[in-house]
Parts: structure tokens; sequence; C-alpha cells
């Protein structure tokens, strides 16, 4: 009993805390007309620690959102500053320039830590002449 309390006072110095992410939405007006036969398919979010630095193509963006949608919520995010643009794609795999750059700095706060925290023992009474 006394190992394994005194094995979960150590776990308990020396856990690290748990914030959950971030959640970001996003919104854009619709994209004009895909000239030239194409049909519109769908919009590409990327995102990037650095101001104006992205990979761009179907394997670099964090999202690929139909063609019907002007809205996208992401999650999660991580803290930290993050940069953002969309671009549209057509049928024949052309994609647009990039939108206007948009940017959040997210710090999740966590919950209030708990107070009072306490741990209560529990004796056990063997009686006299009982061996275990």
């Amino acid at each position: 009993m006394k190992k394994v309390l005194i094995i979960a006072l150590l776990a308990g110095l020396f856990a690290v805390p748990v914030h959950a992410a971030s959640t970001v939405s996003f919104s854009w007006t619709e994209a004009p007309p895909v000239s030239g036969g194409a049909t519109l398919a769908g919009f590409r979010l990327y995102q990037s620690a650095t101001s104006g630095q992205y990979t761009y193509g179907a394997t670099s963006a964090v999202a690929t959102i139909p063609s019907t949608s002007t809205t996208y919520t992401l999650t999660p995010v991580a803290d930290g500053t993050w940069f953002w643009v969309i671009t549209a794609y057509d049928t024949t795999g052309n994609e647009s320039g990039p939108s206007n750059e948009v940017t959040a700095g997210l710090v999740t706060v966590p919950p209030n830590t708990p107070g009072a925290f306490t741990i209560t023992g529990t004796v056990r009474v063997v009686p006299a002449g009982v061996t275990k």
C-alpha cells in the first residue's frame, strides 16, 4: 500500500498539464465562375507559421473544402501565431492564386486548477491470530 501511495504522489509531481487545442472558423465570398469550360471543384486551405510562406498543391493543404461551401472550421489548431490563405481549384486541376492572408494568435486557456487536493488513507485492521 505504501509503495502505491508513493508512486501516485510522485506521478502527480511530474504530471504535464493537458490543454485543449483551438478551433478556428473561416468564411469567404463565392469564387467567380470558372472560365474555359472547367467547373469549380473546391477550395484548399493553407496554413503557415511564417507570413507569406506557403507550399501549394493538394498534398500541402490543411483542408480541401467542397465548392458548395463558403465556410470551414479547422480543429485542432495548436497554440501559436498562424497564417492562412485559401485558393480555389477547378476540375481540370488548375489552382487560383492565394486569397488575402489572415492571421490569428492562439492561446488556449486551460480550466482553473482544482483546489484542496487531499488523500485519505484507510487502515485495514486484521484480528489477532489471522495471517494475511
